[in-house]
């Protein structure tokens, strides 16, 4: 899925605006939702970030974990130019790996031992998520490797579902996401072999952050002896 038919959408025209809306709707609560679990990413660690938009989360991982790689993986290539800036602004150090495309633009033989997935898994259908995205991103992960996933999940409150409605149409007709109504990512990854380690509620209750890992066939067994 190229930047021209990507049905995770094209962020291009909003690149210069996206931190800023952010900010008038949630403050810095999704920031701060994103870095609950970076202790987890192990040391020396090669990191995989897809949708990392602007460059925030990068910095906070290089600075915080110093990995021994990252690879940031955007599709929007106005959004991979903030994230470059963003660290010759900074004087941010690491070594990173700057790339345009999605995740049928990995190479088969890369592998991580963590991947970031912030407020990406709702973009998408339920069906493409199963079908297309978790597999594609479950090959990319380690033995033992770690998924950190900061997204929105199904609210309760009636003002909070007004909002997170209003967010899906408003990126539908900007950004052209595929999404009409959010999918239950979570349940999503549980099928896919991986199995939540730690969560946390954020923003009220409208996003969570996880850990997720990859179930190992060895503890299947154990379970089943």
């Amino acid at each position: 899925m190229k930047d021209n038919v990507n049905v995770g959408g094209n962020f291009n025209g909003i690149a210069p605006l996206y931190d800023t809306l952010a900010f008038v709707v949630f403050g810095r609560r999704l920031q701060q939702a994103q870095v609950v679990w970076l202790n987890q990413i192990p040391a020396n660690a090669v990191v995989l970030i897809v949708g990392g938009g602007t460059g925030w989360l990068l910095e906070q991982v290089l600075e915080r974990r110093k990995p021994k790689r990252v690879v940031y993986l955007e599709a929007s290539a106005k959004m991979v130019a903030r994230a470059s800036r963003r660290m010759i602004r900074r004087a941010v150090l690491g070594s990173v790996d700057f790339r345009v495309g999605d995740e049928t633009d990995l190479k088969p033989e890369e592998h991580f031992d963590a991947i970031l997935t912030p407020f990406v898994l709702d973009l998408f259908t339920e069906q493409t998520l199963r079908s297309h995205f978790i597999p594609q991103l479950h090959n990319a992960l380690k033995p033992n490797g770690l998924w950190l996933v900061t997204d929105f999940v199904q609210p309760h409150i009636w003002w909070q579902k007004a909002l997170l409605w209003t967010m899906i149409r408003f990126f539908g007709i900007t950004a052209g996401i595929e999404a009409q109504q959010l999918a239950n990512w979570q349940q999503s990854l549980a099928e896919a072999g991986l199995v939540r380690q730690k969560q946390q509620q954020q923003v009220g209750g409208m996003v969570s952050t996880e850990v997720w890992e990859l179930e190992q066939i060895s503890n299947r067994q154990r379970k089943i002896d």
